[in-house]
This record gives C-alpha cells, sequence and structure tokens, in this order.
C-alpha cells in the first residue's frame, strides 16, 4: 500500500514538473479600453515576454502567438472585440481575437516594455462589405476554429526588448493630494474627512520616492484649499514626468468598497461619472458638457501611457495591502473626465484609495499603517511604470 502511494505522488510530482517546464511565460491580464468613438486598445499583460507572432486572418480575426505560454486572467470580449479564443498548439499558445464586422479596421502594434503588448484598433464609420464565405457555422468560436486551417503564411513580427534607462535625480512626480481647507471632500463615518486622509497618504509617499532620490512636489503639503486649475498649474510648471491625485471614493450605498484608479477619458459609464462630478463638484448633468470638451482636448499617447501607470499603480497598491485588508475590493481601472488630469502634460491617473463612507474602508483608512501600505503602493507602481517605460 506504502508503495502504491508512492508512486502516485512521483506521478503527481512529475506531472506537475512537466506541466511547470512546459509554460515558461505567463498572460496576466487583458484590458480592453475604449479611447475615443474611433479608436480602441488591448493591453496584453504579460510576466517577460520577449517574441511574439502576429498573424492577421479574414472575417475580422487576428491572433498573438508566443512561445506556450499560461493564462492567469479571464478571456472577457468587450467593445468590438467579440470573442477571445484561447488556443495550445505543440509550440505555441494562441490568442484569437473576433472583431465587429460591421466596421473596417486599421491595426498597428508596440510594446513599450518588455511585459507589455498594446494592439491598437482603428475603426472606420464605413461598413464592411460583405464578403461570402464558405463557413457555414455562426458560431464565433466555431468560426475561427475552420478559419485557422486556412490561414496563409504572414511575415512574423518581433520586437527586441529594450528597457529604459532613467536617473532618479531626473525624474520629477507631483503628488496631488485631493481637496483641503475650506474643501473637506467626502465626510465618512466617525466625522472622518477626506481632505485629511489623502494629504497623510501623499506625504508618506513622497518621503518613500524622495528616500529614492526622485524629485517630489506636492500641490498642497498643508491644510489648504487649491484650486484644481492651480493644481494643474503647479505640475506643469514643476514639468512633472508623473502626475497622481489622490482622493477617497464616497457613495450615498454604504455597502459600496474597494480601491478605484483612474486615467482621464470620456465615458458614458454614469458609476464613473458620479465619481468625476463628484470630484470636480460640478452637478452630474453638466458632465455630458465636459465629456464632449475632453474629447475635443485629448491626448492620445498620454492616455494610453496614462493606462498603463493605473494598471501598475492599481496592481501595487491591492498586492500591498490585501493581505492586511483581506476584504480588499479591487475594482480595477477606469476612465473618467476628471479636471485635474486635463491639462497635465504627462502620464497622470486619480486613486481612489478606499469608501471613505463605508464602514470596514472607513476603519483601514483612519489607521496610520494602512496609510503608510497605501502610499508604498503608490510609489512601488510609479517604479514599475518607470522601470519598464520610456518617459519624455
Amino acid at each position: 500500500m506504502k508503495k502504491a502511494t508512492l508512486f502516485v505522488a512521483l506521478c503527481v510530482l512529475f506531472v506537475s514538473l512537466a506541466l511547470s517546464s512546459a509554460f515558461s511565460l505567463t498572460l496576466n491580464a487583458i484590458n480592453i479600453v475604449k479611447i475615443s468613438q474611433t479608436q480602441q486598445t488591448i493591453i496584453l499583460q504579460f510576466d517577460n515576454l520577449e517574441n511574439y507572432t502576429y498573424i492577421r486572418l479574414p472575417n475580422d480575426i487576428f491572433y498573438i502567438g508566443a512561445d506556450n505560454f499560461q493564462v492567469e486572467t479571464k478571456l472577457t470580449p468587450n467593445y468590438n472585440v467579440e470573442n477571445i479564443l484561447l488556443k495550445q498548439l505543440p509550440n505555441q499558445t494562441r490568442i484569437y481575437f473576433k472583431l465587429n464586422k460591421d466596421y473596417q479596421y486599421n491595426i498597428s502594434l508596440s510594446r513599450p516594455n518588455k511585459n507589455t503588448l498594446i494592439i491598437n484598433l482603428t475603426l472606420s464609420q464605413e461598413t464592411a462589405p460583405y464578403k461570402q464565405n464558405i463557413i457555414e457555422s455562426t458560431s464565433n468560436s466555431t468560426q475561427i476554429t475552420q478559419t485557422i486551417t486556412k490561414e496563409e503564411k504572414q511575415p512574423i513580427i518581433t520586437s527586441p526588448i529594450k528597457l529604459p534607462v532613467y536617473n532618479a535625480k531626473d525624474i520629477t512626480i507631483v503628488l496631488d493630494p485631493g481637496h483641503g481647507g475650506k474643501d473637506s471632500g467626502a465626510v465618512g463615518v466617525g466625522g472622518l474627512k477626506e481632505k485629511d486622509v489623502v494629504l497623510s497618504i501623499a506625504k508618506y509617499c513622497a518621503e518613500i520616492l524622495r528616500e529614492k532620490g526622485f524629485k517630489v512636489v506636492l500641490t498642497r503639503d498643508s491644510d489648504v484649499f487649491i484650486p484644481l486649475a492651480q493644481r494643474i498649474k503647479i505640475a506643469n510648471d514643476a514639468k512633472a514626468n508623473l502626475f497622481v491625485s489622490i482622493h477617497a471614493n464616497a457613495s450615498l450605498d454604504p455597502s459600496a468598497k474597494g480601491m478605484e484608479v483612474f486615467f482621464l477619458n470620456a465615458t458614458s459609464n454614469q458609476k464613473a461619472l458620479k465619481i468625476a462630478a463628484l470630484e470636480n463638484d460640478v452637478p452630474l448633468e453638466q458632465m455630458g458638457t465636459i465629456n464632449k470638451i475632453i474629447i475635443s482636448l485629448i491626448n492620445q499617447t498620454k492616455l494610453k501611457e496614462s493606462a498603463v501607470l493605473a494598471k501598475d499603480v492599481s496592481d501595487s497598491v491591492y498586492q500591498l495591502t490585501k493581505p492586511i485588508y483581506p476584504s480588499l475590493i479591487n475594482r480595477g481601472i477606469d476612465q473618467a473626465p476628471f479636471y485635474v488630469l486635463v491639462g497635465t502634460n504627462c502620464p497622470s491617473i486619480l486613486i481612489e484609495t478606499l469608501f471613505i463612507t463605508n464602514p470596514k474602508d472607513n476603519e483601514y483608512l483612519k489607521d496610520a499603517n494602512y496609510q503608510q501600505q497605501i502610499a508604498k503602493g503608490i510609489a512601488d507602481g510609479l517604479m514599475k511604470y518607470l522601470d519598464s517605460n520610456k518617459i519624455n
């Protein structure tokens, strides 16, 4: 009996070792971001992507292939990406993307760092001409599987690893603790004020970054009121390389909880619009006009960089604070028209640390140790971004 048990254990060990060696690469996340009515971006986050293959097929299908890799994220389609299919071949793993056939697409790829592959989709308003296809099935996954067998050879696109080198003393980071002075921001359980919490977090974060050699500018370092336009001027006068506005979220629903990181963009998402209206201190009904202004002012390059920065900071903050706050909810990254992010000339994000109106979130927000961990998470996320992205 013992010999049989030992044999089974050895078999299990052999299989696990074989599986671990089979996958030398991991896909950690897929984010599909709508930048404008005609621009969408697919962001693939790997742990270390050296080479990849991009093939575009008929029927609005394309795939990204790489050495065998495992997928540790949901393959969730969104916007014009109607279906995502994973296919494992003997020497390559492929992810197939099926696009909405009612549009025409110009597809371009870029890789800002060794971990990130960005697929840019430019949509044409013209309806794609109908092309007869011999495939009878209307199932997306079936259509993809059958089309694969008919693909023609396409050129392989590879990207060399180029890690940018930066000197911390040449990087200026502007931290913007929201509200202040006569503007208390949101007021939570027990009278805890947003303006006090975010100032404390910003000071902790500034200390960490300065110890690493970065030049750090705070838009306020005391309980004073600074108009939104003045905060933008401070960032641009300092020639900021990165800008982070720090806030605490609020809701009429006391059960709403969790952290979230935003980057600038117009949106139709009512939840994001409500948060932006609160931080912009304007009525919700005015946000439609603001959306139109944002679209006219938006810098596409800055938007894409800000989306990557938001993801890096979100991941780092969550990783550091989750062990302290086991029931922490990560609401991910989103886009919204925040005034304070409009005029900055660098990648810019706004972090809503937790809901000050949620009793449990509030308990952690007022804890100095938790504030320090949020600050360290923000600092780590900024450095993660700098390690992998070229700063202009």
